[in-house]
């Protein structure tokens, strides 16, 4: 039988990278309403955003920008490569990864994911 290692692993899910590159590992904190965002963040929490949420965050770019300053990675349901989203993530220097389809029902709150972000792809591992 391979060794963990050995065996090939496949994202689970797949999005956009529209900031910085590279990789990151932590467990992940499902928000769908503004109100989800009133909590404290682990220095591991990977932020996982609901495609509803879109319209808020255009109306409150404050709230964007106080997300991207508090967490390293934020995974949205929604979003492109050109536009707000993406300017903050870049101007915070985080992780940012949009259109991301079905994040808030494929993933979790707590479970523990690895984000690998380069160039314009971005996946996303489940860990055991």
């Amino acid at each position: 039988m391979p060794e963990k290692k050995d065996v090939p692993q496949f994202p689970i899910l797949r999005g956009e990278s529209v900031s910085e590159s590279g990789e990151f590992s932590g467990t992940a904190a499902i928000v769908c309403t503004p109100e989800d965002l009133q909590q404290d963040w682990s220095a591991d929490t990977i932020v996982v955003l609901e495609d509803d949420l879109e319209t808020f965050f255009n109306e409150n770019p404050k709230a964007l920008v106080d997300l991207f300053s508090r967490v390293r990675v934020v995974i949205a349901e929604f979003g492109e490569s050109i536009g707000q989203f993406a300017t903050i993530a870049t101007e915070q220097s985080a992780i940012g990864i949009v259109a991301v389809r079905d994040a808030t029902s494929v993933l979790e709150n707590g479970m523990h994911i690895r984000i690998e972000a380069t160039e314009n792809q971005a996946d996303i591992f489940f860990i055991d």
